[in-house]
């Protein structure tokens, strides 16, 4: 039951994190990024072929990623957990959790399709057992998958903190949640 306790509060830790992560404050300092975003070239598209293993174990986070082969890894200022940032369009959090992948997918997604507690929720657009992709009512995705590693998991979740992101950026198109999600099925426990 202590376990149980244990996993729900971090899931809701975890839930609350991507929640503040895709709801930054996008109006403070709009119009210096507008500017920016008028003069910068556009970007590359990414392609998962293109990308390339990225080892995140000497971060604490004992799993082998894909991620741009040019991507960062960024130390979170909270504990057992970091970020991939591949640029503006490619952004991972990877956090340890108590149980089973299956266990701590399955209680993010129970509280993720709460309607009371999320009334955002629209539905499920994929699921398995270690993970699932979620649409909210303005047609916006984001995911959760789940490694299991020995007696943890780690949690991948698209996205970083607001605060955290080197160009703060947080509105991603449907392609880059799936490309997201794609190298987050690919990840594999060390």
């Amino acid at each position: 039951m202590k376990n149980r306790k244990f996993l729900l509060f971090a899931a809701i830790a975890t839930l609350t994190f991507t929640t503040y992560s895709c709801n930054g404050n996008k109006s403070e300092g709009a119009t210096e990024a507008a500017a920016t975003e008028e003069t910068a070239a556009p970007e590359k598209p990414l392609v998962f072929a293109e990308f390339v293993d990225l080892d995140l174990s000497s971060y604490g986070i004992p799993v082998v990623t894909k991620a741009p082969k040019d991507a960062k890894v960024i130390k979170s200022t909270t504990e057992g957990e970091v970020f991939v940032y591949g640029g503006k369009l490619f952004k991972l959090t990877f956090s340890i959790h108590e149980g089973t992948a299956e266990e701590s997918v399955g209680i993010i997604k129970e509280i993720t399709g709460d309607k009371e507690m999320n009334p955002g929720f629209d539905k499920f657009v994929a699921e398995d057992p270690t993970g699932f992709m979620k649409q909210n009512k303005e047609g916006k995705l984001a995911f959760t998958h789940g490694v299991t590693t020995g007696q943890s998991s780690v949690i991948i979740q698209e996205g970083m903190g607001f605060d955290q992101s080197p160009d703060q950026f947080t509105d991603y198109s449907a392609d880059d949640i799936k490309l997201m999600y794609e190298a987050a099925k690919a990840t594999v426990a060390k």
